[in-house]
C-alpha cells in the first residue's frame, strides 16, 4: 500500500503587524468595518517642518499625501543584541520587521526555536531609501581608517534587502530557510506560497512570512505625472468611477504558518487555513514590461482554485490587488471572471474586496495585507465596505460578473461550506500570486486543567521601560478579552 496522502493544507497560527491606524487586529477591524480611510493629507506647514523644500510641496503638481505610522524611530536595541550605532545605520523598516517577528511568533505561542522545530524566514522588504547613499557618498571613502570601513559595511548589512530575512533568523536565532523574496508589489503574497511549499517538503516545521515597508521620511508626497499609476487626487477609489490611481502607504507585518495537521495536533490557535495558492508571470503577453496582463491574472487565480481542489462558486470574497487606477481595475476583475467562470455562470455573489483604499499601497507588503484583511472577514463572516466607493467604474462590467462591491457593511450568509475566498497580489514586472483562503476549523474541546492556574503571570524583558510597556500591554489585553480561557 502506497503512503498516505498529507493534507495539503496551511494554517494561519499567529499574525503581528503596525498599520496606519491600526496595531492589533481589533483596530485594524474597526478600519476595515467602518470603511475609513486612513490618509493623512499633509499640509505646508507639516512638509516645511519634514524638511521638504518649499520648490516641491509649491508646485501644482505634487500631492503631499500618504498613509503613516507613528513613531518609526522608536527600537529597543538592546533587546536584540544590537548596538545603538548599528540600530541607527539599520533602515527602519529592517528594525521594524525585526519586532514584527518576535511578536508574531509570540503570538503563535513559538517565541523561539525548541523540541527540534526549524523556523523559516520568507522577508520582503521596501526600497532602501533611509541612508546608504548618503552615507557612504560622504563618509565611507578609499583610505579612510577601519571603523569607517566598519560603519559602512553595518549601512550596507542594515539597509540592502538581501539582509532582511538572514537578520531575524540570526538576532532570533532560527534554523530554517532564511529567503528574502522581492517580486515588487506581490513579494509578500509570493512569500507566503513560498513558505507553504516549504512546510509541505518538511523543509520547516514553522515558517514566519513577514515584509517592511516604510518610505523615509514619511511626511513628503510624490508629483503627479499624467499616465502613471498614482492618483491626482490624493485619494484611492478602488473600483469607483472616479478612481484616478493609487496612494502610498508604510507598514508592517508579519504571520506564522504551520501545516494545518500540525497545528491542529499541538493546539495551535488558528486564524485561518491557506487551502491552494497559484503563482505565475505574464511572460510578453502584455504591451510594457509594467502593464498589467488579463491572461496572466486569471492564471494565477485559476492555479490556486485548482490546487485548492475547490470551486469559483464556493469563493464568496475576493481580496483584490485594488489599485485604483481606471485602467487596472477592470483588467484585473476580468482576468478573475476568466477563472471563475470556468466553474459558473452565477453573477453578482462574491464581494470584492480592496485593503488599499484603507490603509494605501503598501509596495511589497500589499498582499500581505490583503492576507490579513480576509483572515479578519472569515473571522467575523461579515463582508465590509470598501472604503471611499460610490459608484462602480463603467468599465468594470460587474452586471455580467461573478462580482459585486459592496458599500456597506452585510452578512456572510452560511452555505453549508466552509466560507472561502481569494487574495490576489499583483507585482510590476509581471509576478501574479492567488491564494485561496477558508474559514478556520471549529477548535477541538479543551481538556479541562487538572489544576487551578497560576496566581502570578510572569511578565519580562531587557529593560524597566520595555518591563512596564509589557505589563500595560498584558492588562490592556486582558481587559478587552475578558472571556479568555485560564
Amino acid at each position: 500500500m502506497g503512503a498516505e496522502r498529507r493534507d495539503p493544507s496551511i494554517a494561519v497560527v499567529g499574525m503581528a503587524f503596525r498599520l496606519p491606524g491600526a496595531d492589533t487586529p481589533e483596530d485594524l477591524w474597526r478600519v476595515i468595518r467602518n470603511g475609513e480611510s486612513r490618509f493623512t493629507r499633509f499640509t505646508r506647514d507639516d512638509l516645511k517642518a519634514a524638511g521638504v523644500p518649499e520648490e516641491l510641496y509649491g508646485r501644482e503638481d505634487f500631492i503631499g499625501t500618504s498613509a503613516i505610522l507613528d513613531d518609526i524611530s522608536g527600537f529597543d536595541a538592546r533587546h536584540f543584541g544590537m548596538t545603538a550605532r548599528e540600530a541607527r545605520l539599520t533602515d527602519p523598516q529592517q528594525r521594524l520587521f525585526l519586532e514584527c517577528a518576535q511578536h508574531a511568533l509570540e503570538n503563535a505561542g513559538y517565541p523561539d526555536e525548541r523540541d527540534g522545530r526549524r523556523i523559516g524566514v520568507y522577508a520582503s522588504a521596501g526600497y532602501h531609501l533611509y541612508n546608504m547613499q548618503s552615507y557612504l557618498m560622504n563618509n565611507v571613502l578609499p583610505n579612510e581608517d577601519i571603523g569607517d570601513w566598519l560603519a559602512g559595511m553595518q549601512v550596507m548589512v542594515g539597509n540592502f534587502t538581501d539582509f532582511n530575512a538572514t537578520r531575524v533568523a540570526y538576532r532570533l536565532g532560527l534554523t530554517g530557510p532564511a529567503i528574502n523574496v522581492q517580486t515588487a508589489c506581490s513579494s509578500s503574497l509570493v512569500g507566503v506560497q513560498l513558505a507553504a511549499n516549504s512546510l509541505l517538503l518538511d523543509e520547516c516545521d514553522i515558517a514566519l512570512v513577514g515584509s517592511g515597508s516604510i518610505h523615509v521620511p514619511q511626511v513628503l508626497g510624490y508629483h503627479y505625472v499624467k499616465g502613471s499609476i498614482l492618483s491626482k487626487t490624493g485619494r484611492l477609489r478602488a473600483f469607483d468611477a472616479s478612481a484616478d490611481g493609487t496612494v502610498g502607504g508604510t507598514g508592517i507585518l508579519a504571520v506564522v504558518l504551520k501545516r494545518l495537521d500540525r497545528a491542529l495536533a499541538d493546539g495551535d490557535t488558528v486564524h485561518g487555513v491557506i487551502r491552494g495558492w497559484g503563482v505565475c508571470n505574464d511572460g510578453s503577453d502584455k504591451k510594457t514590461f509594467a502593464a498589467p496582463s488579463e491572461s496572466g491574472q486569471q492564471k494565477a487565480v485559476r492555479r490556486a482554485l485548482d490546487h485548492a481542489g475547490v470551486g469559483a462558486d464556493t469563493i464568496g470574497y475576493l481580496e483584490t490587488h485594488g489599485t485604483g487606477t481606471l485602467k487596472g481595475d477592470p483588467i484585473e476583475l476580468a482576468g478573475a471572471s476568466a477563472a471563475y467562470r470556468q466553474d459558473t455562470d452565477r453573477t453578482g455573489y462574491c464581494a470584492l474586496g480592496a485593503i488599499k483604499a484603507n490603509i494605501g499601497h503598501l509596495d511589497v507588503g500589499a498582499g500581505l495585507a490583503g492576507l490579513v484583511k480576509t483572515l479578519l472577514v472569515l473571522k467575523h463572516g461579515v463582508i465590509p465596505p470598501i472604503a471611499g466607493f460610490s459608484t462602480p467604474n463603467p468599465l468594470l462590467g460587474l452586471e455580467s460578473s461573478p462580482f459585486y462591491v459592496p458599500d456597506a457593511l452585510r452578512p456572510w450568509p452560511e452555505t453549508g461550506t466552509p466560507r472561502r475566498a481569494g487574495v490576489t497580489s499583483l507585482g510590476v514586472g509581471g509576478t501574479n500570486v492567488h491564494i485561496v483562503l477558508e474559514e478556520a476549523p471549529e477548535p477541538a474541546p479543551r481538556t479541562p486543567r487538572a489544576a487551578p492556574p497560576p496566581d502570578v503571570l510572569l511578565v519580562s524583558a531587557t529593560s524597566r521601560e520595555a518591563l512596564a510597556d509589557n505589563a500595560r500591554s498584558l492588562r490592556d489585553h486582558l481587559r478587552r478579552h475578558t472571556a479568555l480561557p485560564t
